[in-house]
């Protein structure tokens, strides 16, 4: 069998066993031998896999995946709230239009530059507190948001949103990974379910966005975000289990004591000003011109602080991103592929949602119950490949992914400024999000088993990282080709010309993920192991013995 819950193809290498097996029988890892089992959680019970130690009861096992899951879709939340209300809030706080883009860019920016700080916080410190803390301050932030009198303090308060938003994932992620420590169709399923968060979360906030804005105005919308994460704060209070990475017998001053000499300070320097500069520029390269001195300068030295940043990373002994990860071939080309997946889809949504508004001139509740399919379509295409992460070759499913991105960006791209929305939008909200849903479950389950236990929630940053930086540089794109079209054109071009070029960027960008296919080699991953006491911590060796990586998802 394979170690790590990957089944690979006949005939190829065990994506994370470089050992023969010996009579067909379990290979020995040197993980067997030195797991601490105090530190991890014990299965109880048995069907489709053992539920956790840490859930005192299958109800509360329940609620806390459902509650990872609304961590998981918090930032896309805040995305979608905020896109269909951009006309609305603009005209009421008079913004120019370059406030206007830093609506959605600022939240995006602070999500991604602290996503890998924060990850090695919540292994460092306690990942239930960093959750409850990110929850309470996504709440307080909204609250104080719905009453936003200038665009200066609006934007602020996206970032401190955005930021909020990035302190929830790790931590949730990092807890689902320790505790469904062992391959099963349980822990398939409860992946699955988180990984929906992100993809169902754009479309969600924007139905709830809408709606209130319908009945009231946009800032009854903030309001009622902060009662519902207030809400959803106290529960969690109750259903997030106590599954740390520290000795539970330390202090929390102890903790933050130890924490503060084994954490990365030059290392968060680094990626919070090189992804922050970067994401800035892309942010203003479209309004204020690629050429200007200020968006080149702050590009330039964005990327030079992000080099910067691996260099460190090397000599570090306890690094926000362990680079060894990066030499496991399958880790780098799965992550590739889904991260240029995310940019088409998000980008395709993000201009879907402007075509609605300025275009077909629909209200904020109109464009949220357009955009409904996609989130009913979701939750559907996630139990299809929960059922199917065990059973079917997993780089199979990624090329389903790649292919329905393509599918979907090309709809959107052939549509009419009138065309009819059952015709080009519905097919293409059904499609895309297959995409979204069958490479977020494939990536997260295949990265949490790269990095061991005691670093599951950096490991959580380090994906999500990425995902945000992506979706930055993929709606900047498509926002570079769009004004471009709409300053060649000039006044009296075609409005919907400019729409079309930003959704062939997206078709343009899936296709590329396409050529990535051919190179990716991953078998099936959740099989319960033959002895399900043994914890699937084969990573761990890699922490210490970097050969012991996933090579390539080829078999021993």
């Amino acid at each position: 069998m394979a170690i790590g819950g990957t089944t690979p193809p006949p005939g190829a290498e065990s994506p994370l066993s470089t050992e023969p097996a010996n009579n067909g029988q379990q290979p020995l890892r040197d993980a067997e031998i030195n797991d601490s089992p105090q530190t991890l959680p014990k299965p109880v019970g048995r069907g489709i896999g053992d539920r956790p130690e840490c859930f005192k009861n299958t109800l509360q096992e329940v609620l806390f995946v459902f509650m990872a899951t609304i961590a998981m879709a918090t930032n896309t939340f805040l995305t979608g709230s905020t896109v269909v209300i951009t006309a609305a809030v603009g005209a009421d706080l008079d913004m120019s239009q370059s406030q206007i883009s830093w609506i959605a860019a600022a939240a995006t920016l602070t999500a991604g530059a602290f996503q890998l700080t924060l990850g090695q916080l919540s292994d460092l410190i306690g990942r239930k507190i960093i959750f409850l803390t990110g929850m309470g301050a996504f709440s307080a932030g909204s609250l104080i948001m719905a009453f936003s009198q200038n665009p200066f303090w609006f934007n602020i308060l996206c970032g401190i949103l955005g930021l909020a938003s990035a302190m929830v994932v790790p931590p949730a992620i990092g807890i689902l990974g320790a505790a469904y420590s062992v391959p099963s169709r349980r822990k398939n399923w409860a992946f699955a379910c988180f990984s929906a968060g992100n993809p169902l979360g754009f479309a969600l906030g924007s139905i709830v966005s809408g709606v209130a804005t319908r009945i009231s105005d946009w800032r009854a919308g903030f309001i009622f975000i902060a009662i519902l994460w207030a809400l959803l704060g106290l529960a969690s209070c109750w259903i997030v289990p106590d599954v740390e990475a520290y000795d539970k017998s330390s202090s929390f001053l102890a903790r933050v004591k130890a924490a503060g000499k084994a954490f990365d300070v030059l290392g968060t320097i680094l990626t919070v000003l090189g992804v922050g500069l970067l994401t800035a520029s892309l942010t203003l390269g479209p309004a204020d011109g690629w050429r200007t001195g200020h968006v080149i300068a702050m590009m330039i030295l964005g990327v030079l602080l992000l080099v910067g940043f691996i260099a460190w990373e090397s000599y570090w002994p306890n690094p926000l991103m362990p680079l060894h990860i990066w030499k496991d071939k399958t880790f780098s080309i799965l992550l590739l592929i889904a991260n240029l997946g995310m940019m088409s889809f998000m980008s395709s949504n993000f201009w879907l949602s402007l075509l609605f508004q300025e275009v077909r001139h629909m209200d904020a509740l109109d464009v949220a119950v357009h955009l409904l399919p996609q989130v009913i379509a979701g939750v559907i295409w996630n139990i299809v490949v929960a059922s199917l992460l065990h059973r079917v070759y997993n780089s199979i499913l990624v090329a389903i992914g790649s292919l329905a991105y393509v599918a979907g960006s090309v709809l959107l791209s052939q549509q009419e400024a009138d065309s009819f929305y059952w015709a080009f939008a519905f097919p293409s909200l059904v499609v895309t999000v297959i995409g979204a849903d069958f490479h977020f479950n494939v990536a997260n389950m295949y990265v949490m088993t790269s990095l061991p236990s005691h670093q599951q929630s950096l490991a959580g940053g380090i994906f999500n990282m990425l995902v945000r930086l992506s979706t930055t540089i993929g709606i900047g794109i498509s926002t570079a080709v769009y004004s471009s079209i709409q300053a060649t054109q000039g006044a009296q071009g075609d409005e919907f010309t400019a729409y079309r070029g930003a959704f062939y960027v997206s078709v343009g960008i899936a296709s590329l993920a396409c050529l990535f296919l051919p190179f990716l080699r991953l078998g099936t991953q959740g099989n319960s192991p033959k002895s399900e006491q043994v914890p699937d911590r084969t990573a761990e060796v890699a922490q210490t013995t970097e050969p012991a990586l996933p090579r390539d998802g080829k078999q021993a």
